[in-house]
């Protein structure tokens, strides 16, 4: 058996394919506008599928993978000298788009929970708060609790409220006054 020395596969002469690369990726580089839209139009479906096969997600996702990842090779596209080099490039463009198209939806999905969290840390204590001053008011005199409801609650003037009371609309004010400021006493003793 004869031994041969190895041969450099790199070394090999460029076929027919490997020169339409060289060419269009020059031409892309130059910024030509028709080679990138042939471009386009040859790496779509790859890039898709590379897409799809990298994160397992839904259309809309993988188009946005690819739509970025196209952006990205027309920005940054060199002279490339072979498909096989081509294709690695490109995978290795689709694979960074996708990484950070999956980061950003972490980044917003930690955002939105959050969110949430916050959203529940305030409306815990808001419910608390409003148990609490349903009590404060079940406290207070009917008349003052009928005052406080007709002022605040049904947007009533003063003078309307202390009607419903048989009282002139300055002495509602005044007593309506008192209560708000015994409630705001109570809730100064109860929330140090």
């Amino acid at each position: 058996m004869d031994r041969q020395s190895p041969t450099n596969t790199d070394a090999r002469a460029a076929g027919p394919r490997d020169v339409g690369v060289r060419q269009l990726t020059r031409a892309i580089a130059r910024g030509d506008e028709r080679a990138f839209a042939r471009f386009y139009s040859d790496w779509f479906e790859p890039a898709y599928a590379m897409a799809r096969d990298l994160t397992r997600r839904d259309e809309s996702f993988c188009l946005d993978v690819v739509q970025d990842a196209m952006l990205r090779a027309a920005r940054s596209m060199k002279p490339i000298d072979s498909e096989n080099q081509l294709h690695a490039w490109m995978r290795r463009v689709v694979h960074t788009s996708a990484l950070d198209h999956l980061r950003a939806e972490r980044r917003r999905r930690a955002r939105e929970l959050a969110r949430a969290s916050d959203a529940q840390a305030i409306i815990r204590p808001l419910d608390e708060r409003i148990e609490w001053l349903r009590e404060e008011l079940a406290k207070l005199p009917a008349a003052d609790r009928s005052l406080l409801r007709l002022k605040f609650a049904q947007s009533a003037t003063l003078a309307d409220a202390g009607a419903s009371e048989g009282i002139t609309g300055a002495s509602a004010h005044g007593r309506i006054r008192r209560a708000i400021a015994r409630l705001a006493e109570s809730a100064r003793r109860n929330d140090p």
